[in-house]
């Protein structure tokens, strides 16, 4: 009896187009940017970013919206860094949909600019925000 109803939830989420499994998604090896795996991402996914440091267009000012996902460094804060250049943010949020179930764990960001927030802006949203290094951002105060 299990197996049946199993196996119709199963075949249900495939007419829904859901899936039964989380991926992960892996910076650089799989994608090139931060960005580009967070666009391919779906909800439940989670995508790993190895050590490094990451700049430029696709490594700053991330977003998601509507999408229930994790973004985390492979082994945390002191070796995946998103150096923002002075020229934006790590993350952006502020999307009324965007709940505690949006997780970013394990990065540092710095030399983020922007005003309320430098290194993440977070307006009208909820997200979780684990065992991160937030330092050396600026607002229009310091600048």
């Amino acid at each position: 009896m299990k197996r049946q109803i199993f196996g119709c939830l199963m075949a249900l989420g495939m007419i829904w187009g859901t899936r039964a499994s989380a991926t992960d998604l892996y910076v650089p090896s799989q994608y090139g940017t931060i960005a580009a795996a967070i666009d391919a991402a779906t909800t439940g996914d989670t995508v790993w970013v190895a050590d490094g440091t990451y700049t430029g267009t696709g490594n700053k000012n991330l977003t998601w919206s509507g999408k229930d996902i994790t973004v985390r460094s492979e082994n945390g804060p002191e070796k995946c860094i998103i150096d923002c250049e002075y020229s934006g943010r790590g993350f952006i949020f502020n999307n009324p949909g965007q709940n505690t179930t949006s997780i970013i764990k394990g990065f540092t960001i710095k030399n983020g600019r922007g005003g309320n927030g430098a290194g993440i802006y977070c307006s009208n949203s909820s997200l979780t925000i684990t065992n991160c290094i937030i330092t050396e951002n600026a607002t229009p105060h310091n600048w």
